[in-house]
C-alpha cells in the first residue's frame, strides 16, 4: 500500500498555512502602528513655539539686523501664530534693540501662551579690511632712499580700526618693485595688497655754457621744461639742449597728465 497524504493531513497543513499568514499580517499592521505612534510623538515633541532660521544667529559688526521672528505649532506641526512679544535682552539687561556696533551677544526672547523660545544672537567680525585702489607709483633713485612705502596707502574695515604694515622692500637700483602691504583689524581679520613702485633714473644735467637735460625713458612719457618758475612749460624730447646763461630751469615727466617726476637746476 503506498503512503499518502489523508484528509486529516490535508486540513491540518491548510490550517497552518493560515497561522503563517495571520501572524505575517499582525505583525506588519503592529509596525505600522507602531511608526505611527513614534511619528505622532515626534510631532508633538515638536509643538510650541519654534523659532524661524538659526537658533545661533551671527552678524558682522556694522551690518543691519533683521530678526526673523518666530512661529507657534499645534500638534499636527502646523502654524497656529506668528503673533507673540519679542523682547532683547545684553546678559540680564533688557534692552531697546541689538546694538550691531560693537562685538556682543545679546538673547531674544518669544513668549506667547506661556512658552518660551529664545535665540543667541552674536555679533562679531569676520570681514577683512579692504584696500583702496593704488595707481603704480614713479620714483627717482634719489627719491627712493627716502621714501615711505606705506605712503598714500589706505584700507578701511567695518570695525572702523585697522592697521596697516607695508615690507620695505624698495631700493634705489632702478627696477620694478613689489611691495607687500597687509592691513588687519582688532579681531584678526587680515588682508594683503601688493603695490607695485618703480625707480627710475632721476632726471640729469650737464651745464657747459648749454644746458643738457637727460631725461630717463618711459613709456607714455611727456617730457618739459621752464624757464620762468614754473609758470609755463615747453614740451621737448628726452635729450633736450637749451641755451640759458643764468637763472633756475626746472624739467619734469608728465604720464596721463600728471607730474610723476621733476628736477630744478640752478644756473649762478
Amino acid at each position: 500500500m503506498k503512503k499518502g497524504y489523508t484528509t486529516i493531513h490535508l486540513i491540518m497543513m491548510i490550517v497552518l498555512v493560515f497561522i503563517i499568514v495571520f501572524i505575517f499580517i499582525f505583525a506588519f499592521k503592529f509596525s505600522k502602528n507602531k511608526d505611527s505612534k513614534e511619528e505622532f510623538e515626534l510631532v508633538e515633541k515638536s509643538s510650541g513655539i519654534i523659532i524661524n532660521g538659526d537658533y545661533l544667529t551671527y552678524v558682522n559688526i556694522g551690518d543691519r539686523y533683521t530678526d526673523a521672528g518666530a512661529s507657534i505649532y499645534n500638534k499636527d506641526g502646523r502654524i497656529i501664530s506668528n503673533k507673540m512679544i519679542t523682547t532683547y535682552y545684553d546678559g540680564d539687561e533688557q534692552v531697546f534693540s541689538i546694538d550691531t556696533r560693537y562685538v556682543n551677544n545679546y538673547v531674544v526672547k518669544y513668549q506667547a501662551n506661556g512658552m518660551t523660545a529664545t535665540r543667541v544672537v552674536v555679533i562679531c567680525d569676520r570681514k577683512a579690511p579692504k584696500f583702496e585702489q593704488m595707481k603704480t607709483k614713479i620714483l627717482t633713485d634719489l627719491e627712493a632712499a627716502t621714501y615711505d612705502v606705506s605712503e598714500g596707502v589706505v584700507a578701511t574695515d567695518n570695525s572702523g580700526k585697522v592697521d596697516v604694515n607695508c615690507e620695505n622692500s624698495l631700493a634705489i637700483l632702478p627696477g620694478n618693485y613689489s611691495i607687500v602691504c597687509r592691513a588687519s583689524d582688532p579681531y584678526g581679520n587680515v588682508s594683503t595688497m601688493k603695490r607695485l613702485i618703480k625707480v627710475k633714473k632721476g632726471i640729469e644735467f650737464n651745464y657747459d655754457g648749454n644746458l643738457r637735460i637727460k631725461f630717463p625713458s618711459g613709456s607714455g612719457y611727456v617730457y618739459k621744461y621752464s624757464l620762468d618758475g614754473g609758470n609755463s612749460f615747453v614740451n621737448c624730447a628726452n635729450e633736450e639742449m637749451i641755451s640759458v646763461n643764468s637763472g633756475s630751469v626746472i624739467a619734469a615727466i608728465y604720464l596721463d597728465d600728471e607730474l610723476i617726476m621733476s628736477n630744478t637746476y640752478l644756473i649762478s
